[in-house]
């Protein structure tokens, strides 16, 4: 039995998702569990489906199987999956605490079928979440959406019970976009961060390059070689169109939005060397950020806006540099390796980069900006580049060539455990983690 850990402040940081009552003590005792770095013993049993539908029951399956996987990928919790029924009637409570659990996560899944065959099916998901063995309830939500899309609601179920006992959605809703030759061109896909759900985005038959995500999740912008130059385009995800921000002759390239989405930073070359600019949504300069006979690209903000980091060569070879975000106060932060593709952490603390080996190839380095300590996540394997953290900060996806290809890999960041994303066909490159 865990020692009862009476927090007011963390109860009040727990009320935090709307619609979902005030926590009793028992929830701030787990929330504090975690943020001690303590897994957390959920249960989760099987969806209920009522009914004789056997599309249903099979739906209510699959989704079960997504939550599942969302909360092992989270590493939060530990798992019980056996105990006693939640079909029907009474809810045994003290039975699932007996068995260990903390918490006990259900859902109750229907699909919804309009008279008219003209409308398309939808599926009601009802999530609860109650504390074990005492049954009070934590939250209930009601999830809707089209049966095509169905995979979505577990994820967003379970980023809701990770921002209860987190203040942070975790991955589960996220995505992962990505250039990827398979066509003969090389063009920009989407896939879930679970590897369901691979999606072509662009059907140029031409190159893209380098997508970057908008604060918002409702745009990528990317380069790309459509019309000749290398172009910076942005995509939108609400009405699938894609449209040219800047087009000046030369580099238009590895742009990266502001923390507000207000503005862009990128490579441009129009005036010489390859500099940073600062751009607005309409492809406006800004600022020009960087001036030296120096190429200096892979820009990235941090999460306050405050700083940027970028890769120079102005050594002889490419170096990592932090600035701030008008320009000013230049630092040199790596001073060995080919270095390469730096992303700061949404969580500002930690940057992510590639730093290339004497053989040959690259690995995938974390720094912490505190103490300036550096983790390598691999070594030994294949070349290991472009890393991208996900939304809460706790992993990375970046490419590698370690199977033969060039493939998506994830990993936590002490590169404990890394995983290939998915069976791709053709190479994978730069990709960038949704918000």
């Amino acid at each position: 039995m865990k020692a009862p850990i009476r927090s007011a402040l963390a109860a009040f940081a727990l009320a935090w998702v709307s619609g979902f009552p005030a926590p009793r003590a028992a929830a701030a005792d787990l929330y504090l569990q975690i943020q001690r770095g303590e897994k957390v013993m959920i249960a989760l049993p099987g969806f209920v489906s009522k009914g004789p539908d056997e599309e249903q029951a099979a739906l209510a399956k699959e989704l079960h199987s997504v939550a599942k996987d969302d909360l092992l990928f989270s590493r939060l919790f530990n798992l019980i999956e056996e105990g006693p029924p939640v079909g029907e009637g009474k809810i045994d409570f003290p039975g699932w605490g007996e068995r260990g659990a903390d918490l006990l996560a259900m859902a109750n899944v229907k699909i919804d079928r309009p008279f008219s065959g003209k409308k398309e099916d939808s599926v009601r998901m009802i999530g609860s979440v109650f504390e074990a063995p005492g049954g009070n309830p934590v939250f209930q939500k009601t999830y809707t959406i089209s049966k095509k899309n169905a995979r979505k609601l577990p994820h967003e179920f379970v980023a809701d019970i990770l921002y209860r006992f987190t203040g942070n959605r975790g991955s589960s809703a996220s995505r992962i976009a990505f250039v990827n030759d398979s066509t003969g061109s090389k063009e920009l896909y989407l896939i879930d961060y679970d590897g369901a759900n691979l999606r072509r985005v662009t059907r140029d038959g031409s190159i893209a390059l380098l997508p970057r995500w908008s604060p918002d999740g409702k745009e990528i912008a990317y380069t790309t070689y459509r019309r000749g130059n290398p172009d910076l385009a942005v995509f939108s995800l609400e009405n699938g169109t894609s449209r040219i921000l800047s087009s000046r002759q030369g580099l238009n390239a590895a742009a990266s939005y502001s923390p507000d989405g207000q503005s862009l930073v990128l490579t441009l070359s129009f005036q010489g060397a390859p500099s940073l600019y600062l751009i607005d949504r309409a492809g406006k300069i800004l600022r020009r950020l960087t001036r030296s006979r120096s190429a200096e690209t892979s820009p990235s903000f941090s999460a306050d806006g405050r700083r940027i980091v970028y890769v120079s060569d102005r050594p002889g070879w490419p170096q990592i540099y932090v600035m701030d975000s008008d320009g000013s106060n230049s630092t040199r932060l790596t001073f060995s390796g080919y270095c390469d593709a730096p992303v700061w952490s949404p969580l500002g603390d930690k940057l992510a980069y590639s730093r290339g080996t004497r053989k040959g190839g690259h690995n995938i380095i974390v720094r912490d900006l505190a103490t300036g300590a550096e983790l390598q996540l691999t070594s030994g394997a294949g070349s290991n580049e472009n890393p991208s953290f996900s939304p809460d900060g706790r992993f990375l996806v970046f490419t590698t060539t370690r199977g033969g290809k060039r493939e998506l890999y994830l990993t936590n960041l002490d590169g404990t455990v890394q995983r290939v994303l998915a069976d791709i066909p053709g190479n994978c490159y730069t990709p960038s983690w949704s918000p």
